[in-house]
């Protein structure tokens, strides 16, 4: 069966492969039609010029009417002829129209009788020049071939040999005639050479064009597969999310109470869990991001050397309750011009990823040098470190070296490719050198920042500890709209927890009839809700009963359609799970937030 099967796939191949070739002679006659006929006209007025010098017959005149007619129907009907009931018999036709013209410049041999020996010497050159052109017009196939040349040159042969002449040429006639009959047969091997040459130049083009078709095919379903992949991950990860994020505001909310020593210590873990998974959804939210290309770069002009200083000292901590040692080595000054926080995000993916896979009594090394026009900053380990034919896949999503087991807290994967498509979008040289049991080194490199840049890296740094305040609560009146009850209840207790008056609804109708009854300060929207509802349309629909009222979308989406639509709302986008800072940053600004010492009643949704 599987024998049959692949005997049968080749004869199709086959036939496909015969009817290429059929398609590709054909274009290569039509591409030389032209050329073709000017040729013959050009060949059959200067054989009638010979002819006419010879022999003023009427006749002559005739003869090259019916051949520059023939050419001229050439010109203009040659294509229709070929394609002309769907182009079927198309070789034979071209087989017919080739053997016409070759028969009408044969007639020219029938005026030898009249002619000098210069003549016929003039008419043979031309007839063996147009047999020998119609070799590459013809691709080399024989019967075509042969229609055109054999009657030119058989003709030209016979007329050598019975034309009138002197009984002492004969031997020339005749050694004349034999020697065109053997350069007939010399042009058929060579149109023999030329056809197989035009045959398996086809074959090589077919072949192209059936590997393209294929790589073109496989990159069809990569491209497919790679959306089914971005939508997996964005439906699991809004499902993931929703739970996560309730639980996120609860344990925020519980820490504000007070708590014995135990609880304290509960709350805490369950703090840290909750921001290990949020991390991990965090990296897939960065690829979903990176895919949709709604990643905004914001160039400023900074001092690297500082930024990884004050990176080192907040992962300097981390490092060390896992046993590991620390080092920090900067040359000097290093201003850069490029995004902060996606570089910080850079930074802090290459040294997570020092600590996760290093030695217990490892060490974590950071350097910043400059060298020629250009910053470079290394990160080092002394861990595991990573084969030579592992390197490139390291940068893969999902592709870990040494996390068979799946340890969550070495988390999913994800870090380097992050790495690898922020560091393009910034313009950064990433290398990595590594070697197993001698740990890894990553280094970046980017351009320093013009003299100006520079100037302004140093006038406009901030220093460390020192940002904006946050927003005073007390009495702001939020409306929380979200389709999901344990979300809606775990914000509802957060939100009062620090002050809030709340307001909950499920949708666009619900969110309407509390805008048209109470005056709110703030919305927060779920981005994707129920029945075809969205936090776009709650947004339209609450600001035209409250124009201008402030307001942020939050949203479990990743998928890259999901959040260029998100994003193109104009207003502050939160991802879910919520930071209660992420929370604050985008609720009306005021004093720096207080919390109250009594909680106002909650006014329900009605």
């Amino acid at each position: 069966m599987g024998t049959q099967a692949s005997s049968t796939r080749t004869d199709d191949d086959e036939h496909m492969v015969k009817a290429f070739i059929h398609e590709r002679f054909i274009e290569l006659f039509l591409s030389q039609n032209k050329r073709s006929q000017l040729s013959l006209m050009g060949a059959a007025v200067f054989i009638f010029i010979t002819w006419w010098l010879s022999n003023r017959s009427p006749w002559i005149v005739g003869w090259l009417l019916c051949v520059l007619l023939f050419a001229l129907w050439r010109l203009r009907w040659t294509a229709g002829v070929l394609q002309a009931q769907g182009g079927r018999h198309a070789e034979l036709k071209v087989g017919l129209l080739m053997a016409g013209g070759g028969v009408l410049m044969a007639a020219s041999v029938l005026g030898f009788g009249g002619m000098s020996d210069l003549g016929h010497a003039a008419v043979s050159i031309i007839l063996l020049t147009v047999a020998t052109g119609s070799v590459i017009s013809t691709a080399g196939y024989r019967g075509v071939f042969l229609a055109y040349a054999a009657p030119m040159l058989l003709t030209l042969a016979a007329g050598w040999a019975l034309s009138p002449h002197d009984p002492a040429e004969a031997a020339i006639h005749w050694g004349l005639s034999v020697l065109i009959l053997i350069y007939l047969a010399f042009l058929v091997g060579v149109a023999k050479q030329q056809a197989a040459v035009f045959e398996d130049s086809c074959r090589i083009r077919f072949a192209e064009k059936k590997l393209n078709a294929q790589l073109q095919r496989a990159l069809e379903n990569e491209s497919e597969a790679h959306r089914a992949k971005t939508h997996f991950l964005a439906a699991a990860s809004h499902d993931l999310r929703q739970p996560i994020h309730s639980m996120n505001v609860l344990v925020a909310a519980l820490s504000m109470r007070p708590l014995d020593e135990r609880g304290q210590q509960i709350t805490q873990l369950l703090a840290n869990v909750n921001k290990t998974l949020a991390a991990q959804l965090d990296a897939l939210l960065d690829i979903s991001r990176l895919d949709a290309g709604t990643v905004e770069v914001a160039h400023r002009p900074l001092h690297l050397d500082r930024l990884v200083t004050e990176h080192f000292h907040l992962m300097e901590n981390t490092a060390r309750e896992r046993g590991l040692r620390c080092a920090l080595q900067v040359d000097g000054p290093t201003p850069v011009y490029t995004d902060p926080g996606l570089l910080l995000r850079v930074i802090s993916n290459l040294t997570d990823n020092a600590i996760k896979y290093n030695r217990q009594d490892g060490e974590v090394r950071l350097r910043v040098w400059r060298e020629g026009h250009q910053a470079c900053l290394s990160v080092a380990d002394t861990g595991i470190g990573i084969a030579e034919a592992e390197q490139p896949k390291v940068f893969r999503e999902f592709y870990q070296v040494d996390n068979v087991e799946r340890d969550r807290t070495k988390g999913l994967g994800l870090g380097l490719s992050i790495v690898q498509r922020l560091s393009a979008l910034l313009g950064i040289q990433v290398r990595l050198a590594s070697a197993p049991g001698q740990g890894t080194e990553i280094t970046l490199r980017m351009p320093l920042a013009a003299q100006a840049d520079a100037a302004a890296a140093s006038a406009t740094a901030t220093p460390p500890g020192e940002g904006p305040a946050g927003p005073a609560l007390n009495g702001l009146r939020v409306l929380v709209v979200d389709d999901d009850a344990q979300v809606r209840q775990s914000m509802e207790l957060l939100l009062t927890e620090v002050g809030c008056q709340v307001y909950l609804a499920t949708g666009t109708a619900q969110a309407c009839e509390i805008a048209r009854r109470h005056t709110l300060d703030v919305l927060l929207s779920d981005m994707r809700l129920l029945a075809g509802d969205d936090g776009l349309k709650v947004l339209q629909s609450v600001r035209t009963l409250q124009p201008g009222l402030p307001a942020a979308l939050i949203t479990g989406e990743t998928g890259p359609e999901q959040l260029r639509l998100a994003q193109g709302a104009g207003v502050p986008l939160l991802h879910k799970p919520v930071q209660l800072d992420a929370l604050r940053a985008v609720l009306p600004s005021g004093a720096r937030l207080t919390w109250p010492a009594t909680k106002p009643p909650v006014n329900p949704a009605a």
